[in-house]
């Protein structure tokens, strides 16, 4: 960092140039193996400083591209029948019998009879059933079927006999990642040993913004000028940029690779490094840069694989791209869609990309100005037609600038006017009130007017950002390229921008006409800040008429997909029951589109859920008491995590409530010597996060959506499971419009019921990951074992009159804790340790008292309405 700071530029190039001098063990990730001490002082001659310091070197990708070059590319179809041949059942038959539990016998030193899992071997032929009569199947695979191998094996078998690509759409990167590097491997290894593997090809592939544009990161060096924060940030991207096989920036490390006396700010540098860097939409014109675009690559791979592992949203929004798909998770598919096919724009992020083009009175930290109109004010000359077109575009920049601060004017406005009318009307119609106020209120024109002018004020800068980048290239001017290409990505956010501001309010005569598809609004985020929102109203339905039909193969799988003993909940929620009944009204052309079945299937239960003990204490505070239940749960994870020595994930529904008790805990948590981490704290992102509470086997990880879903903690690191809150959503102005287009009843069936019991069944599922996990879940919402929540808990693998399942205990919290201290052993140990058993106290040596039985909770019976 001094060197940084003394030497500007040139200390930085220095330490660029000597790794081994810097790199710790928490940076390895940095380096390549042939990238070595002087590695770059074989260009010193030849180089004028960071400007040309990449410019004779190749990114890591362009070898990871090397075996890939001479592959055809694979259709996403063949048009034809494509069946499972016989040979490869036999294949698949031996792969799950025999080769895949030799492999995973010899992994964790286990007899191969023990590795073997009947389930997985079901579900893997159903799947290969599926691929070769291109049919929709919606698949249940409880947690522990060992869904993604059983997936994996069938479609690269069905993939490689004829030549077709295949994808993999995931609901997160995690997954992906997951898939790639743990279970593809094994996969390929488990095909050769069936004699199947030559020529089979799998890829990631992610959006465009993952990946790092070599083009980019070229045109960003930092000046001399700069803090040293600056400089190692851009050192370390640099680095990584030549070292890393696939350009993917989910795996550039956010830390710093030396300590600082400041890593916030590093972490600011980097991740403003980054933005900067991200391929774009068009970042990449050129032969040669779409050589070193990983962006392109990763495309070029993806489309030479036999099997693309992609997200949900990708895969959506690229229906040529893939059409036999396997969705795993593919509850989340509803409101990927949403978000797929909606447009959010907040004013914030508006207001930011107009200030990255320029800010009037200069610089707020003082150094030179570096927005890059900025910039060509202070080299242009004036009265040269340069410099007209510089006026030009800062004009069109003061006209956007201006609608922006009308649109705000209008929009507070609105919201007054809204605030008064939702006095007088019944709160399920307050969705009505935006459209209410465009059609029928004379104020509504002058909203409608300042969008138009928002969007002529847009349409303007985004014309002349062009026109000026394109002069650019006759001009001798300093840094032209890093100009020009700052120009062109703010011309492709503006084009989203426009989009989705025409999205809002679309128009007809200068008047808003909103159609019924989408719901139209403005609103407030977290912070306070002004969006405005066309969200699509009924995912489901434009799923199951517009997306389904066209696939060749869709399967559908998931921890989550039979709800209330049975299929028809997950078919409405995802909208498949919308393509099995077909359109009778027809398709754009206005032809009737028939119905197309879906098959069903569902495979057995896997653990042993005796293993597992659930808790249920009835002296939890309502949660409408925020204060005394954010108060109580605190005491209770203190309590707990000092007698378990951590081995907890809790999980919430709020972020704002993790952070309270985050912060609430921190301290004693220290004081104790018990490692906390929590979603929100400044330490770590979410991804490390979970790295490091799989680590250990003493520590309390807090999180909201991110830890429901997907994050895999088997063995000791987690062996006690806190549900904060049941996962019901929040009834807000979209799923009031929704009830008033599906009526209440429909909605809540066909909505707001599944992604619940999906997301608290996922939940549920944290806990057991292999045969031999245990442990004890304790859901603290009171309501769960009231007759009209009580649907929740039918969806546990509960002991019952006929049935092995986990055991559920009702009763105060030092009833279930003592129950739950016993289901694990842990009395005894308490004793030596000189802990209390009972909640509420500190500590205690008192021999254990004698307690009352737990209360027994009656789950049958048929459910109550809301």
């Amino acid at each position: 960092e001094e060197g940084c700071r003394v030497g500007g530029g040139e200390g930085a190039l220095q330490l660029l140039d000597r790794p081994t001098e810097w790199c710790t063990g928490t940076s390895d990730m940095y380096l390549a193996n042939d990238l070595m001490d002087g590695a770059l002082s074989l260009f010193a001659d030849t180089t004028d400083g960071a400007d040309q310091l990449l410019e004779d070197l190749l990114p890591g990708v362009t070898r990871g591209f090397e075996p890939w070059a001479d592959a055809d590319k694979l259709p996403p179809e063949r048009g034809q029948a494509l069946p499972f041949m016989e040979e490869d059942r036999g294949k698949l038959d031996d792969l799950f019998r025999v080769h895949l539990p030799a492999l995973i016998s010899e992994e964790l030193s286990i007899r191969p009879e023990e590795a073997y899992r009947e389930s997985q071997h079901t579900v893997a032929t159903r799947i290969a059933d599926a691929l070769g009569g291109s049919e929709l199947l919606l698949m249940h695979a409880p947690t522990g079927t060992g869904k993604t191998m059983a997936y994996l094996l069938p479609a690269l078998l069905w993939a490689r006999r004829h030549d077709v690509r295949v994808g993999v759409a995931t609901y997160t990167r995690a997954l992906q990642e997951q898939a790639m590097d743990r279970e593809v491997p094994r996969a390929l290894t488990a095909l050769a040993r069936v004699g199947y593997l030559g020529g089979t090809r799998v890829s990631v592939l992610k959006g465009r913004e993952n990946y790092l544009c070599f083009r980019s990161l070229k045109l960003t060096p930092p000046s001399n000028d700069d803090q040293p924060e600056q400089w190692l940030a851009w050192t370390g991207l640099g680095l990584f940029a030549l070292a890393d096989l696939d350009g993917d920036l989910d795996r550039f490390p956010r830390h710093a690779p030396v300590r600082l006396s400041s890593e916030s700010r590093f972490r600011q540098a980097a991740a403003s490094l980054v933005r900067g860097a991200r391929a774009r939409s068009g970042c990449c014109t050129h032969k040669d840069d779409r050589s070193t675009c990983a962006a392109e690559l990763a495309r070029s791979r993806a489309e030479r694989s036999h099997l693309v592992l992609t997200n949900q949203s990708f895969a959506l929004t690229r229906p040529e791209f893939l059409r036999h798909v396997v969705f795993d998770e593919c509850e989340h598919l509803h409101d990927v869609a949403a978000g797929t096919w909606s447009h959010r724009l907040s004013i914030r992020s508006l207001r930011s990309l107009l200030e990255r083009l320029h800010r009037p009175g200069g610089s707020r930290t003082g150094s030179p100005a570096r927005a890059p109109l900025d910039r060509l004010s202070r080299q242009l000359v004036p009265g040269t037609p340069s410099h007209d077109e510089l006026a030009g575009t800062l004009h069109a920049w003061g006209r956007t600038a201006h609608a922006i601060e009308g649109l705000e004017r209008q929009a507070r406005s609105f919201e007054s006017w809204r605030e008064g009318a939702r006095r007088s009307i019944d709160e399920r119609d307050e969705h009505l009130l935006f459209r209410r106020y465009l059609e029928d209120e004379d104020p509504g024109l002058e909203l409608v007017r300042a969008r138009l002018e928002l969007s002529t004020g847009l349409g303007e800068l985004e014309t002349a950002l062009g026109r000026l980048s394109d002069i650019l290239d006759g001009l001798p001017l300093r840094g032209r390229a890093r100009l020009r290409r700052t120009l062109d990505l703010a011309r492709t956010d503006l084009t989203e921008v426009i989009d989705a501001v025409a999205a809002w309010i679309p128009t007809d005569g200068g008047r808003a006409r909103l159609g019924r598809s989408l719901f139209h609004d403005l609103e407030r985020d977290g912070r306070g800040e002004l969006n405005l929102v066309a969200q699509v109203l009924l995912p489901g339905d434009v799923l199951g008429r517009n997306y389904y039909p066209d696939l060749e193969t869709g399967i559908f799988l998931s921890a989550a997909t039979k709800m209330r003993s049975g299929f028809d909940t997950a078919m409405a929620y995802l909208g498949l029951d919308r393509v099995e009944a077909g359109d009778p009204e027809g398709d754009a052309t206005g032809e009737p589109v028939a119905g197309r079945e879906v098959d069903r299937f569902s495979a057995p239960e896997v653990f042993d859920y005796s293993r597992v003990l659930v808790g249920a204490p009835r002296d939890v505070p309502a949660p409408s008491d925020k204060a005394a239940y954010l108060e109580w749960l605190t005491k209770f994870l203190l309590w707990l995590g000092e007698r378990t020595r951590g081995r907890m994930l809790v999980l919430f529904t709020n972020l704002e409530d993790v952070r309270r008790v985050g912060e609430a805990l921190r301290s004693p948590f220290r004081d104790r010597r018990i490692p906390l981490w929590y979603q929100g704290m400044e330490e770590a992102g979410k991804e490390e996060l979970a790295e490091r509470f799989r680590s250990r086997t003493d520590s309390v990880l807090l999180g909201v959506d991110t830890f429901w879903y997907g994050a895999d903690f088997p063995g000791e690191t987690l062996e006690y499971l806190i549900l904060a809150r049941l996962p019901y959503g929040v009834p807000d102005r979209y799923h009031q419009a929704q009830c008033a287009a599906l009526g209440t009843g429909a909605q809540r069936e066909r909505i707001y019921l599944p992604r619940a019991l999906a997301k608290f069944r996922q939940g549920f599922g944290r806990l057991m990951r292999r045969k031999s996990d245990r442990g004890c879940v304790f859901i603290l919402d009171r309501r769960i074992t009231e007759a009209r929540h009580r649907f929740f808990l039918k969806e546990l693998p509960l002991e019952g009159p006929h049935q092995e399942g986990a055991r559920l205990i009702r009763g105060d919290a030092t009833m279930v804790l003592r129950e739950a201290l016993a289901h694990m052993g842990m009395l005894e140990d308490l004793k030596r340790r000189g802990l209390s058993e009972h909640f509420g106290e500190e500590r205690s040596s008192t021999a254990l008292p004698s307690l009352p039985e737990p209360e027994h909770i009656d789950i049958s019976g048929d459910e109550l309405p809301f």
